[in-house]
C-alpha cells in the first residue's frame, strides 16, 4: 500500500521529497504535535514578506504630531478686564493662552501686511450664547475697538457710513465703523456676524484680502479707504440660532476658527456651587444627545452664583429653570432636583 506522500510524488515527479515533506507537514500541523515542532524550526518568525514600494509609487509618510515643528507657548496675565470693569479670566487656546494668542494673532497680520509675506489671520468664535466670545475680544483689544452687533436689518451704511442731517439742515457725512478702524487701525468686532445679510457682508471682502480697501460709493469725496496696517477684524457667532448664514467666501476669510465653550473648572474657582456645574454638565450631555436644546453656560452660572449670594440658592434654581426655554424646562427641574436633592420648581408670582 503506499503512503500520501509516495501518491503525490507519483502526480508531480518534480517536486523534491524534502519540499514534499514540509507540504505534509503543514497539511497535519494542527494534528500532528511533531510537525507543528518541525516548521517552527523552519520557517522564520518575522511574518509576511511585504514589497516596498518605492519611486513615485511610494506613499508618502504621514508625520506624527510629535515631530511636527512647534512654538513656546504665549503665556500672559490669569485676569483681563473688559471696557465696562468686568473681569475676564484667561483660558487655554490649544497651548496658548487665549488672550495672548488673539493678540499675537493681530500683530502676525500686520507683519504680513508690511512684508508682503504670510496669511492674515483674522478669527472667528462660534458657540452657545453665554461662553465668553464678546468677553474675550473687549478684554483683549479694550477700548481700542468698534462692534457691529448683528441682526437682520444692517445695512451697508451701517458699516461704510451715511449723510446725517444737521440743526441747519444741511448733512454731512459721518464715517462708520467699518471705515472709522480701517482709518485708524483699529479691531472691527462683528459680533452675530451670522445674522447678518451675506450680501451686505460682503463689503468686508476687500477690507479683508490682499487688497485691504473699500469703496464707499455713498460718498465719492471718501472714494477708496485703504486700511491701516493695524486694522483687524473679529467676529462671533451661534451656529445653532435660527437664522444664521454665513458665506463661503466670508467663512475663507477668518482663518482662525474656533468653538467657545464653558470650562467646568473655571466656573468652580470662581465660585460656582458644585452641584450646579454637575446638574450643567448633565444637562450639556443631554443637549449632545437631542434631549433638551439648552444648558447653562458660563454667563448663567456666574449668574447663579450672584443671584443666590443676594436671594437664596432656591431662588436662584427657580430663576435658571425660568430661564430655560419653555419645552426644556421640565427636564432642567429634574435634572436640577437630582443634583441639589430637592424638588426644583420654576420661579413664578
Amino acid at each position: 500500500m503506499t503512503t500520501m506522500k509516495e501518491q503525490y510524488a507519483q502526480l508531480s515527479p518534480n517536486l523534491t521529497p524534502s519540499l514534499w515533506d514540509t507540504i505534509i507537514e503543514v497539511a497535519t500541523q494542527g494534528v500532528n504535535e511533531s510537525a507543528s515542532t518541525t516548521l517552527s524550526a523552519v520557517v522564520p518568525p518575522s511574518g509576511r514578506y511585504v514589497a516596498r514600494a518605492s519611486g513615485a509609487d511610494r506613499k508618502p509618510r504621514k508625520p506624527k504630531m510629535s515631530s511636527l515643528p512647534s512654538i513656546d507657548a504665549l503665556v500672559g496675565d490669569d485676569v483681563y478686564f473688559r471696557p465696562n470693569g468686568s473681569k475676564y479670566v484667561a483660558r487655554m487656546w490649544g497651548s496658548h493662552q487665549d488672550v495672548m494668542a488673539l493678540r499675537n494673532a493681530r500683530e502676525a497680520t500686520k507683519q504680513a501686511v508690511l512684508t508682503g509675506e504670510g496669511s492674515p489671520l483674522f478669527p472667528m468664535f462660534y458657540g452657545a450664547p453665554g461662553t465668553g466670545k464678546t468677553a474675550l475680544v473687549e478684554a483683549t483689544f479694550g477700548d481700542e475697538m468698534r462692534t457691529l452687533v448683528g441682526h437682520g436689518d444692517i445695512e451697508v451704511s451701517d458699516m461704510l457710513g451715511n449723510f446725517i442731517q444737521t440743526p441747519s439742515g444741511t448733512f454731512d457725512w459721518i464715517d462708520g465703523d467699518l471705515i472709522w478702524c480701517m482709518v485708524n487701525g483699529w479691531v472691527y468686532f462683528v459680533d452675530e456676524i451670522g445674522l447678518i445679510d451675506p450680501k451686505v457682508l460682503s463689503i468686508l471682502y476687500g477690507a479683508m484680502d490682499g487688497r485691504r480697501e473699500v469703496v464707499v460709493s455713498a460718498n465719492p469725496e471718501r472714494g477708496v479707504i485703504k486700511a491701516h496696517p493695524d486694522f483687524f477684524v473679529v467676529s462671533a457667532t451661534n451656529p445653532n440660532a435660527p437664522g444664521v448664514r454665513i458665506s463661503e467666501a466670508l467663512s475663507s476669510r477668518f482663518t482662525l476658527q474656533v468653538e467657545m465653550t464653558t470650562d467646568w473648572n473655571l466656573a468652580k474657582k470662581l465660585g460656582v456651587p458644585a452641584m450646579l456645574i454637575t446638574a450643567s454638565q448633565n444637562l450639556s450631555r443631554k443637549q449632545l444627545s437631542n434631549e433638551v436644546s439648552w444648558c447653562p453656560q458660563m454667563r448663567e452660572l456666574l449668574a447663579f452664583r450672584d443671584i443666590s449670594t443676594t436671594f437664596g440658592t432656591e431662588f436662584a434654581i427657580s430663576n435658571l429653570i425660568a430661564s430655560a426655554p419653555e419645552n426644556d424646562r421640565a427636564t432642567v427641574a429634574d435634572v436640577l432636583s437630582r443634583s441639589f436633592g430637592a424638588e426644583c420648581k420654576t420661579a413664578k408670582i
